[in-house]
């Protein structure tokens, strides 16, 4: 991870700047704006630890998981999948015959799993065969039956202005909205955004509600799970949409014109960093389909 050289901090986001005292930063390689930044790169030796909370006592929970009385009451009250802890390959076989003797049980899930990158929808309709999705790398059709597990949740985004900036900021940005469809047999989920979905015929009107007549056309009898909206939100820098309606919102923006570089950092590192944790949930949905599988296997 690069530092900053004049505050010595470790610096994780590709900027002209460092995020905590203003330095410009050395030049060194960096993703092109126009690239989709990547998930952090998956860790092929570690293995999230997912308890299925169904059959777990409040005192097994306490005893076995090592969790405060607390933990385990909500933990028990709540039920559903936990993630326990993220552990090794070689700590994490152990753990979980360990676990399991003592009653719980763990489904072991690959980091590598967990991290499969979506297939964006761009747009789509319910059709009398199914529901008909139009993604970058072609069309996708889900028919009822295809469909292991629908998992949806709200995006917080925020703005993190620069620290040069004292003036108090008023604007608040609008929480965005994910729905991933995990297929039987395929391990990239489809995930959908309703504020950046090109509809067919919508009697509704309403991107959002024509996501959930789709769901409950398609997916009626399907597990869904909405539990990411319990989690307090880990926010990083947002990703740019590189497709769809709102694709081309990014030009809109005014910008220095003419050959003047300098003038084009001050005014970037000017702007608000916008934040949200679509990458949080995009895990968390991971994870949560891969413990699903696992329990079918």
């Amino acid at each position: 991870m690069p530092a900053c050289p004049a505050c010595g901090r470790p610096v994780a986001v590709a900027r002209p700047g460092c995020l905590y005292c203003g330095a410009t930063l050395p030049a060194g390689p960096a993703a092109s704006p126009a690239e989709e930044p990547a998930l952090p790169p998956p860790t092929q030796d570690r293995v999230l630890l997912v308890l299925d909370l169904e059959r777990a006592a409040v005192e097994l929970l306490e005893r076995a998981a090592g969790l405060t009385p607390y933990e385990a009451r909500l933990l028990s009250r709540r039920g559903g999948f936990h993630l326990l802890r993220v552990l090794p390959a070689s700590a994490a076989a152990a753990t979980t015959a360990g676990l399991t003797a003592q009653g719980l049980a763990v489904v072991p899930v690959p980091e590598a799993e967990a991290r499969v990158r979506p297939l964006c929808a761009l747009g789509g309709e319910l059709l009398s065969a199914g529901l008909a999705l139009r993604t970058a790398e072609g069309r996708v059709e889900l028919r009822r039956g295809e469909l292991l597990l629908v998992v949806s949740g709200p995006i917080a985004r925020e703005y993190r202005a620069p620290l040069e900036r004292r003036k108090v900021d008023t604007a608040r940005l609008e929480q965005g909205f994910r729905v991933h469809l995990h297929r039987r047999g395929e391990r990239r989920p489809v995930e959908i955004d309703p504020a950046n979905l090109e509809l067919g015929f919508a009697p509704s009107g309403s991107a959002r509600l024509e996501v959930e007549a789709w769901l409950a056309e398609i997916a009626a009898d399907v597990p869904r799970d909405d539990g990411f909206r319990k989690l307090p939100a880990a926010l990083a820098p947002e990703q740019p949409e590189r497709q769809g309606p709102l694709a081309a919102a990014g030009s809109l923006r005014r910008r220095p014109s003419g050959g003047d570089a300098a003038a084009r950092d001050v005014a970037r590192t000017d702007e608000p960093l916008v934040l949200d944790n679509l990458e949080q949930f995009r895990l968390y949905s991971g994870w949560r389909a891969a413990a699903e599988r696992g329990l079918m296997r």
